[in-house]
């Protein structure tokens, strides 16, 4: 199953926070390889305002066990967190089109 997290940050700038636990969040990065499918800051004129997150798991109770593990969520830079099944049917990084039969 995929699983999609979109992590908006607080309203007020959050970037120093994020710089002081980078070296956490890239280890925990580099440890959860497996399952991340696609992660990155979600950037408003040039200025990180949150995070994207598409896990592989077994099911949503696994993805947010990793994704609460992170150390961005453990130092409460998101504001929100809204998490939704996501099923890739088409573009290229799933080969084309992968419709439903």
């Amino acid at each position: 199953m995929l699983v999609q997290f979109n992590c908006i940050d607080h309203p007020y700038s959050m970037q120093n926070i994020r710089l002081e636990h980078l070296g956490a969040h890239l280890a925990w990065v580099e440890e959860n390889m497996a399952n991340i499918c696609v992660a990155g800051p979600l950037k408003d004129n040039g200025e990180i305002v949150g995070s994207l997150y598409v896990l592989a798991t077994e099911g949503i109770d696994e993805a947010k066990a990793i994704l609460f593990s992170d150390p961005y969520y453990l130092a409460n830079i998101w504001q929100t967190v809204t998490i939704h099944e996501f099923n890739a049917y088409a573009g290229n990084w799933v080969g084309g089109k992968n419709w439903p039969t």
